[in-house]
């Protein structure tokens, strides 16, 4: 009786509860103090800026759903990339809180990371590992420094998603068979879709589920029990893949996406995995390397050794582990970029989800383990490890704070890649550092000859310059070589319109013709082309055939500020004022600081008899641009048709002083 009562008094239930409570608070406070301060950074400008601004232009009032379930995940219109609705709606929701500032994806990701992380201790623990060793394992993935790439970068919230709810169906699905209470049976539903809708390799889920339960659990097959879920299963596959086939234009080419591409890939597996042990030279945009290789596949060997040692009794959770690990790795590794060998062969982000299959068979591994080591030296070699990971993480970290150290770290690693120097040179273009863009440009192009996006930026370089002889020439460049990558990203559209505009800058206007002549029959939709053609018929004085192609031009793309202007131009020369005024009426609705609209509106207003007005736009014209002197004669001729000497007189002063000569016949 007294032993009875004893252990009465031993049930450990509350120290149970209040050890739940402090897991779960380290699990939220330590990644949030390691990463908080990645929600002060900037954008990396690789995929993230892009994404995000043409998420913020169709962002118009409520969320707009049906945006991110019909286009692909770069929202270009193009449908030529992934399809990620879910995490196109995360950033719309983000869109709706902050815009474009960069502080709330990153806050995002963060938040989402955190609870990904109690998922995955929920999870581990629904797999038979041990309350305090399913804690140790999801601590050691929430500051893990291979995974401070799916935290601090920002689209890399696609993985997380999928982790998130890839965890959690898996968890819902248990609980339901546990249970048998039909809430879980809908969450399940509804996290398993979200699932889908993050990230295709979601297919996998589904058979790692079933693997699970008649493989390492040894359940018997019911039909009657799984039906529901093959049914959840079954509409959510056909629902993502009806709706991607829809959306999704292009197919990708043998050279990009197949089994070439996953053998040439195959070096990922074991760098991924000597990383995740020895997190030694993570990158930005990593290449890969032998250290990384030769020391992956021996970890890999010798991890394998000591699993088949030390786990002989439980190899159905061990081999199961494994096979998560290369089911959630493989598939990434049939895509390879064009760009592969200049610029990245794979990303550290995609080991967020794979790598829970390792920490799986590690966890039955420390279980093993732990018998054999006192109590102090376990906390001892847990607290080391988590404290060196997380300096590790923290430092690398800062390599996603801005532009040019997210190139800059590619590049330190890699000095050789030609894209990141390229990247790194937009970088300082953008931010007017001339001398350090053109460095990086030489430097990609002598590293990769037949790159053209160096040779392309080089032509807008010496645009801002002034130089267009060189603009034109770099231009030409980049057109020539842009055909050595053919399934990439093509810029042929791009190297046109420049080229095009330098040459009608320098007046080469047959050579022009013939560009936008080929142009234009490879790519007749490209409103950009026409309006080039027409600013070409415009410079030669044939209104009537620019005319006709700005409105081509706007009728392939209708939210072009500039074409609206052009027109408007072409309309005023023949002498179709009140056109002519509707159209730089437009032009103002989609570029309110565009100054050549309101110097150009303002002539038409004198063209109309509406002086005052006239004065008004010229007035702002003159404001955004005070060196400009047509601003200053046309508002002196508006003053002098109010019979205001005195101020015409002074603005046709400024006019000769800016080197504007009077039209002929104007006054």
């Amino acid at each position: 009786m007294k032993n009875k009562k004893k252990n009465k008094h031993l049930k450990p239930v509350p120290f149970i509860k209040n050890n739940l409570v402090i897991f779960l608070l380290i699990l939220v406070i330590v990644p949030s103090v390691l990463y908080f301060r990645v929600v002060n950074f900037t954008y990396s400008g690789f995929d993230d800026s892009n994404i995000i601004t043409n998420i913020n232009e169709v962002r118009e009032g409520p969320l707009n759903l049906q945006e991110a379930f019909t286009h692909d995940a770069f929202m270009d219109n193009k449908g030529d990339t992934f399809y990620r609705p879910l995490q196109t709606i995360s950033f719309m929701l983000d869109a709706q809180i902050a815009g474009k500032d960069a502080w709330i994806y990153h806050l995002s990701n963060l938040l989402l990371h955190i609870l990904t992380v109690i998922a995955l201790f929920f999870f581990l623990k629904k797999t038979g590992i041990k309350e305090e060793i399913s804690f140790l394992l999801a601590l050691l993935f929430s500051i893990h420094p291979l995974f401070t790439n799916a935290v601090a970068w920002i689209p890399a919230r696609g993985d997380i998603l999928l982790c998130l709810f890839g965890l959690l169906s898996f968890i819902t699905l248990l609980e339901y068979l546990d249970t048998r209470k039909t809430i879980y049976l809908i969450l399940h539903a509804l996290v398993f879709l979200s699932g889908m809708f993050s990230k295709e390799t979601a297919v996998l889920l589904p058979f790692l589920i079933l693997l699970y339960l008649y493989f390492v659990q040894k359940k018997k097959i019911i039909l009657k029990e799984i039906a529901p879920f093959l049914a959840i299963w079954l509409i959510s596959f056909v629902l993502f893949f009806v709706m991607r086939q829809s959306f999704i234009k292009t197919t990708p080419s043998s050279s990009i996406f197949g089994i070439i591409p996953f053998i040439k890939n195959l070096p990922t597996i074991p760098i991924i995995f000597f990383k995740f042990i020895i997190p030694y030279r993570l990158c930005t945009m990593p290449l890969f390397d032998n250290t990384g290789l030769i020391g992956g596949i021996i970890l890999l060997i010798t991890f394998v050794i000591i699993i088949i040692k030390i786990i002989p009794t439980e190899r159905r959770i061990v081999i199961w582990g494994g096979i998560w690990f290369l089911a959630f790795s493989i598939p990434p590794m049939f895509f390879r970029s064009y760009l592969a060998p200049m610029g990245f062969e794979y990303f550290e982000f995609r080991a967020y989800l794979p790598m829970i299959g390792i920490l799986i068979i590690g966890g039955f591994l420390i279980n093993k383990l732990s018998a054999e080591i006192s109590l102090k030296k376990r906390i001892i070699i847990s607290i080391s490890i988590i404290l060196v990971y997380s300096i590790i993480a923290f430092i690398h970290s800062s390599v996603f704070n801005d532009s040019v150290s997210f190139f800059s770290s590619a590049i330190k690693l890699n000095p050789s890649n030609a894209m990141a120097l390229e990247e790194r040179g937009v970088t300082y273009l953008n931010n007017g550092f001339n001398d350090e863009a053109l460095r990086d440009f030489d430097n990609s192009i002598q590293v990769c000859p037949t790159y053209s996006l160096p040779y392309f930026n080089k032509g807008l370089l010496y645009r801002r310059l002034n130089d267009h002889n060189k603009s034109e020439y770099f231009f030409s460049e980049a057109l020539r070589y842009d055909t050595t990558y053919k399934n990439g990203y093509p810029l042929n559209e791009s190297s046109y319109i420049n080229l095009s505009l330098e040459g009608i800058i320098l007046r080469k206007y047959d050579e022009v013709k013939i560009v936008l002549d080929c142009a234009i029959k490879k790519y007749p939709q490209n409103g950009h082309l026409h309006n080039n053609l027409g600013m070409l018929y415009y410079s030669t004085a044939k209104f009537d055939s620019a005319l006709y192609e700005y409105n081509k031009a706007i009728d392939y793309e209708k939210n072009i500020f500039s074409f609206y202007n052009n027109r408007g131009m072409a309309e005023y020369n023949l002498n179709e004022f009140t056109s002519a005024l509707n159209d730089f009426n437009r032009a103002l609705e989609l570029k309110q600081d565009f100054y050549e609209t309101w110097g150009n509106r303002g002539m038409t207003k004198i063209k109309l008899n509406d002086y005052e007005g006239a004065i008004d736009d010229l007035t702002i014209a003159i404001k955004i641009r005070q060196d400009v002197g047509a601003g200053w004669y046309y508002r002196g001729l508006a003053f002098s048709k109010l019979n205001k000497p005195t101020e015409a007189g002074k603005d046709w002063d400024e006019a000769r002083r800016l080197g504007f000569k009077e039209p002929v016949g104007e006054k």
